[in-house]
């Protein structure tokens, strides 16, 4: 039997009976095993979205950055650097406040040993598709060499049960999934290969969860709205994302005026896009041969900050719409069900 797959524009979460007295009063705490989160959400590693500007202000509204890898070594270490300097330590342990990025390939255990060296203990292993050998070695590399203080490994992208439940039994604390849905990845167009994101995260949860793993999952792609976290977070511990804070000031790249504009009515924008864009990986030093990403112009948003609160904001009421005070009562008494196209119009989705 053939089951259909959903994603979050296909859902809606139904209002409870509440006596929470104010969104105020919800708390958006997340665990996620060796660090935790108040507001879960996760800047994308990818090169127009987080350096160490945008860590900063990540860890300073609750949530956190990770790092992209599309650098050099030297330039990666002092990145770190930056962001760890200017935080303030949460419970004296600023290096659980910023993630780090390596790939898969021989020539990135460089890169792990250098910023394992200057104090980064949350690492993403982060590839495209997560389920592979490759991905298998660079865990049980991590673990061999780090056998007295092991950092937390995120490792992803996946879309599948059996891939969390693989990356489980390899040593990953935490999965990353999504294959496809970001606004800027054209890996289903373009291979017909990914799985609608909601559907993805419950498969996965359910896998993790029946297995009794203790595996955490951060929702990667698809999030345009506080509604599309809210919906996430049924399933996921935190959500990454990236288009959403796309064009802020804390983001990587000049800011450039719309041409056209006169200086009484100057807009400007930057660029956002796949790491698998052309112009990422020509940027990066890899041929461009076969591509899976694109770039856009992003209106420039102002801070992330503001953004950030927004969420928040929308979490808090979500919560309080569901009748609950905290994430982990949210999961348990959360209802949701599947609507119709007309109702998606409905509600402005």
């Amino acid at each position: 039997m053939i089951m259909q797959s959903i994603t979050f524009d296909d859902i809606y979460i139904d209002a409870q009976y509440s006596e929470v007295p104010s969104r105020s009063d919800v708390s958006l705490k997340s665990d996620l095993g060796k660090f935790q989160l108040s507001l879960p959400v996760i800047s994308a590693n990818m090169p127009n979205v987080t350096e160490w500007k945008m860590a900063v202000e990540m860890a300073k509204s609750g949530g956190m950055g990770i790092l992209h890898r599309f650098k050099s070594i030297e330039e990666n270490v002092e990145d770190f650097n930056l962001a760890i300097q200017g935080l303030i330590p949460i419970s004296g342990n600023e290096y659980f406040q910023v993630g780090v990025s390596i790939g898969i390939k021989d020539e990135e255990k460089k890169r792990f040993e250098k910023l394992y060296e200057v104090g980064a203990r949350i690492f993403c292993i982060d590839v495209a598709h997560g389920h592979t050998k490759m991905m298998k070695d660079m865990i049980n590399w991590v673990h061999d060499n780090c056998r007295q203080d092991r950092p937390v490994i995120i490792a992803g992208n996946i879309a599948s049960g059996y891939a969390a439940l693989d990356l489980a039994e390899w040593g990953a604390d935490v999965v990353k999934v999504g294959i496809g849905p970001g606004k800027v990845c054209r890996t289903r167009s373009n291979t017909g290969v990914g799985k609608p994101q909601f559907s993805a995260l419950m498969e996965i949860h359910n896998a993790l969860t029946g297995a009794g793993t203790g595996v955490k999952i951060i929702a990667d792609g698809g999030i345009k709205t506080s509604g599309d976290i809210a919906k996430a977070l049924i399933f996921a511990d935190a959500v990454m994302v990236g288009a959403v804070l796309a064009g802020t000031s804390e983001t990587p790249g000049k800011a450039f005026p719309e041409p056209g504009t006169d200086l009484t009515n100057r807009t400007y924008y930057k660029v956002y896009g796949g790491s698998a864009s052309m112009e990422n990986k020509v940027a990066s030093g890899k041929k461009a041969i076969f591509v899976e990403g694109e770039m856009l112009k992003i209106p420039l948003k102002g801070h992330a900050k503001y953004l950030l609160r927004e969420i928040r904001d929308g979490l808090q009421s979500a919560l309080s719409l569901s009748g609950v005070s905290n994430l982990k009562d949210y999961k348990k008494k959360v209802k949701w069900y599947s609507m119709s196209g007309e109702g998606a119009r409905e509600s402005k989705l």
